[in-house]
């Protein structure tokens, strides 16, 4: 999936319920990946190498949960292929309140191999380094106040969820 495709960002306001279903990393992955292209359950299952009746299962969760709509539905032969879409790729709670001095932050849950893992680590290390030296040469023409950034990437435990 290229994904300059689509590179709008769509945000999407959701509730505490929502949340909790989009918390699933395959439910994240599944939103990704319907955001960039509609497709059936079989479609996605087959590109993902999972269970049919598994990604049907977590696809129909999301269409509850109001995250996930039909785009179109093809009938051919008697069979009736859905098309789903994700209605947004950004999601963000009203209701969640960020504890004093939290000025921004992101949550997400993907699929990531140890070697994507490790170059995301040192890109955001890049970063880190790159807005250090920015502050450098700013700091005598922008009023500048204290952060502390901090990133972590943990593996997913189910049993945690």
């Amino acid at each position: 999936m290229d994904w300059n495709h689509k590179s709008g960002k769509e945000m999407m306001e959701i509730n505490w319920e929502q949340q909790k279903v989009l918390s699933n990393p395959l439910r994240s992955r599944l939103v990704a990946l319907l955001y960039e292209q509609p497709m059936t359950p079989k479609q996605v299952a087959d590109l993902l190498g999972k269970n049919p009746g598994t990604v049907y299962y977590h696809i129909q969760q999301l269409v509850k949960h109001d995250i996930l709509e039909v785009e179109s539905i093809n009938t051919e032969k008697g069979i009736v292929e859905k098309y789903y879409k994700a209605k947004a790729n950004l999601f963000k709670n009203p209701e969640q309140v960020s504890p004093p001095g939290h000025v921004d932050g992101r949550t997400t849950n993907i699929y990531l191999s140890k070697k994507l893992v490790n170059q995301l680590s040192g890109e955001l290390e890049e970063l880190f380094f790159k807005y250090g030296h920015l502050s450098y040469k700013e700091k005598d023409s922008e009023e500048q106040f204290p952060y502390s950034i901090e990133f972590l990437i943990k593996e997913f435990n189910e049993e945690e969820n």
